[in-house]
């Protein structure tokens, strides 16, 4: 009875919420505060020429700049509108679009070379459910510029319905995006930068492990060959689903992270309409990994009041604030067995080759 009324309350949201779209407003290009994101979508174009939820069979490939508020907090989420104050809300303000995923990395590899700190990285976000286009791209430069990512970013953008009442349509869009997001990834690898990190976020991390699991099949040991990180927040998706399609890897690209959370209220009302035990980013136990060589990282503590606590990573202050710190998970990692993490205090419990991680704010983290 209770999920019925929530589902109710969600689609009266949805029948409500205006559907923003991410037009090109070029005297933005003035805003103090702006942020390039790399794009591959695979959505289709209304008669306006805006990003949908249809299905495109031909990806797009574009660069953009996308203006932000000056005065916007850390973890604030993207405000948009379709009449955009451009002091409060999030715009495009620059785009221009490539001829091919090959033509992409070569533009992105060519940026890493000159980005701040040096190194040659390319960074692949892909969303989770109910995002439109220009939420998803929006909320990615809102993550780069919060978390200080000085890499190249690419938002792939699947075609999500961006409603409450459409997971099925959802579930169906990651499967009909597989190849597109396979493609992507083998260009940047045949003419990207030197290395390449993959970040899937709920729904999103359902897509990477069918397009990797794909891609194994056809090319084994392909993900360690080409990845320098994998990293999972929140995913959306049955364990014993995410165990088996590990069974095509020849190998676990490393390092491998999950960020999870025991108090994930948005997962936790997946896993009662799926009818499923725990999803992925729910579990803080690696024993629930096999002796798969992956990171689990338990992020309940952050946990924030009157918020579903599934997109911790880039609306917690001191989550950000942490992760800042050390510009890249992979510093974490290489840190588990050290005693100077200054800004945590950890709880480390290694199973064969899993390891889970409990980290916990402190005095001095930021709150909101």
């Amino acid at each position: 009875m209770r999920i019925a009324l929530l589902f109710c309350f969600l689609g009266f949201l949805s029948a409500c919420s205006e559907v923003v779209h991410a037009p090109v407003y070029p005297e933005a290009m003035n805003s103090p505060a702006k942020t390039r994101v790399f794009v591959a979508t695979s959505r289709g174009q209304d008669a306006s020429g805006f990003y949908d939820r249809s299905r495109s069979t031909s990806p797009t490939y574009l660069e953009t700049t996308i203006s932000l508020p000056a005065n916007r907090r850390p973890g604030d989420a993207p405000a948009i509108s379709n009449r955009p104050d451009f002091a409060e809300h999030y715009v495009v303000a620059d785009q221009r679009q490539f001829d091919s995923a090959d033509e992409l990395a070569t533009e992105i590899r060519r940026a890493s070379r000159t980005q701040s700190g040096g190194g040659s990285e390319v960074v692949v976000f892909v969303h989770g459910f109910y995002n439109s286009y220009a939420h998803s791209l929006f909320r990615v430069a809102q993550i780069k510029q919060d978390l200080g990512v000085t890499a190249p970013v690419v938002n792939f953008s699947w075609p999500s319905a961006g409603r409450a009442l459409a997971y099925n349509y959802d579930s169906e869009s990651v499967l009909f995006a597989r190849d597109d997001l396979e493609k992507l990834l083998l260009a940047l690898s045949r003419k990207g930068p030197d290395r390449l990190v993959l970040v899937g976020h709920s729904r999103g991390s359902l897509l990477i492990t069918e397009a990797l699991r794909q891609m194994e099949i056809r090319s084994p040991g392909w993900s360690e060959r080409n990845l320098s990180g994998l990293l999972f927040i929140a995913p959306d998706m049955p364990v014993e689903v995410f165990l088996r399609s590990m069974e095509q890897f020849k190998s676990v690209p490393t390092p491998f992270m999950i960020m999870a959370a025991r108090n994930d209220r948005a997962l936790r009302l997946s896993s009662r309409v799926n009818s499923s035990n725990l999803r992925l980013g729910q579990i803080t136990d690696p024993t629930e990994l096999g002796d798969l060589p992956i990171t689990l990282i338990d992020v309940s503590k952050f946990s924030m009041s009157g918020n579903n606590n599934h997109m911790l990573f880039a609306e917690s202050a001191a989550l950000i604030s942490l992760v800042r710190d050390r510009r890249a998970l992979r510093i974490l990692t290489e840190s588990l067995d050290r005693e100077n993490l200054k800004s945590l205090e950890k709880s480390v419990q290694v199973v064969g080759e899993a390891v889970s991680v409990q980290l916990v704010p402190t005095d001095s983290s930021p709150s909101r």
